[in-house]
C-alpha cells in the first residue's frame, strides 16, 4: 500500500504542475501556427517566453507564425502530401525534413519544435514502478510479506538516487 501511495502522489503531482498547462500551451500554437495564421495571441506567446526564456526570440516567432501556414500549405501541395490538417508534431518534422529551407526560413519555430520535443511527457519513475511492481509479483507471488516488497520496490523506483549514493559509506555505517 506504501508503494502504491507513493505511485498515486507522483503521478498527481506530475499532472498538476504548472509546467504542465504551459506545456499544453506552447504544443497549442505550435498546431495552430501550422493550420491558421495567428495574431498576437498575447497567451501563446506569454507561455513561450515562460517555456523557453532566452532561447526563442518572441517578437520573430511572432512574424514567423503569421506566415509559416502558407509555407505549410505550399510544402503539402507540390509534394502531394495528403494532409489536410496538422495534427501532430511529427506532421510539421515531416514538412521540415521534406524542405530544409523552411527549417532556415523559420528558424524560431523550428526551435520551439526541437525544445519542445525534448521535454518529457512521461515520467519514467512512474512507468518503472507498475512494470517493476508487476514483475516482482510475478516472480514471488505471495513468498513474501508486504512491507519486503516495498522495501525491495523502493530502491528500484528511485534508482537515480541510490545511483548517487557512495556504497562504501553505507557499508561502513552497517559493517
Amino acid at each position: 500500500m506504501e508503494s502504491l501511495g507513493i505511485v498515486v502522489n507522483m503521478l498527481q503531482n506530475r499532472f498538476t504542475q504548472k509546467n504542465f498547462k504551459l506545456l499544453c500551451n506552447v504544443e497549442k500554437f505550435i498546431l495552430y501556427a501550422g493550420n491558421i495564421s495567428l495574431d498576437d495571441s498575447n497567451d501563446y506567446f506569454q507561455s513561450i517566453m515562460d517555456f523557453c526564456y532566452g532561447d526563442i526570440d518572441v517578437e520573430k516567432l511572432k512574424l514567423e507564425a503569421l506566415i509559416i501556414v502558407d509555407f505549410f500549405q505550399s510544402v503539402i501541395k507540390t509534394n502531394h502530401m495528403n494532409i489536410k490538417q496538422i495534427t501532430k508534431i511529427s506532421t510539421i518534422y515531416e514538412i521540415f525534413n521534406s524542405r530544409e529551407v523552411g527549417k532556415e526560413m523559420f528558424k524560431e519555430y523550428h526551435k520551439l519544435t526541437k525544445l519542445y520535443s525534448t521535454i518529457p511527457v512521461t515520467t519514467a519513475t512512474a512507468e518503472r514502478t507498475f512494470g517493476t511492481l508487476n514483475r516482482l509479483k510475478t516472480a514471488i507471488r505471495s513468498t513474501m510479506t508486504q512491507s519486503r516488497l516495498n522495501h525491495c520496490l523502493l530502491p528500484h523506483i528511485y534508482k537515480e538516487k541510490i545511483d548517487k549514493i557512495d556504497p562504501r559509506q553505507i557499508a561502513s555505517k552497517f559493517i
